[in-house]
């Protein structure tokens, strides 16, 4: 795929030219591709590939009802570059995980009440996480949920309810659920990302 800029011969073209060229408009751009190969009768497909293609759809899906939300479309939109539409964006939220960054557990002795902080990236939200406190046993030690402290969703924090003597062995697992309702398990150490600079 080749993008044309600023070049007064292709500006604004679209459709078929010949029997190899297709000519797209995308945002401020002329989308140049490969004519799509269509075969008679189709193809089998692997069973890696037909999950590929269903989630490809489910995306689709997925886009194609948000933006029927208006107030969706507009986050959406609020997220889109030059070049993209809601859809865009809903469309790749869907293949997005969420990812926890900076987690912060400097609070957190082992005491009911000691807190627990982190930051979460994704493409429009994640709107609930799930917080686990395990042992080294894989025992779970308690489970409650994240609150976030901001209005974008972007920063969490957990609070302790239960006492535990072995903190420092700590690991959490944190289960967030986003807007295209995916869920996503991040596992961390006590401590791992205290010398990670941001």
């Amino acid at each position: 795929m080749a993008k044309s800029r600023d070049n007064v011969v292709m500006q604004g073209a679209s459709g078929k030219v010949g029997r190899n060229l297709v000519f797209r408009q995308r945002g401020d751009q002329t989308i140049i591709a490969k004519r799509p190969r269509v075969t008679a009768g189709g193809r089998e497909v692997t069973e890696k590939q037909q999950q590929v293609q269903n989630r490809f759809l489910n995306a689709s899906l997925y886009a194609k009802q948000a933006i029927q939300d208006p107030e969706l479309k507009a986050a959406y939109s609020r997220k889109a570059t030059v070049n993209q539409t809601a859809y865009n964006v809903a469309f790749k939220d869907f293949f997005a995980r969420p990812e926890v960054r900076l987690l912060n557990d400097s609070g957190y002795l082992g005491n009911v009440g000691d807190e627990i902080t982190f930051l979460v990236r994704d493409i429009l939200k994640v709107t609930a996480i799930e917080f686990e406190i395990l042992d080294q046993d894989d025992t779970v030690v308690e489970v409650g949920q994240a609150e976030p402290t901001d209005e974008e969703n972007t920063g969490w924090k957990y609070t302790a309810s239960t006492e535990n003597i072995d903190y420092t062995n700590a690991i959490y697992r944190i289960t967030m659920l986003d807007t295209p309702k995916n869920t996503t398990e991040v596992i961390k150490a006590y401590g791992a990302d205290r010398d990670v600079n941001p």
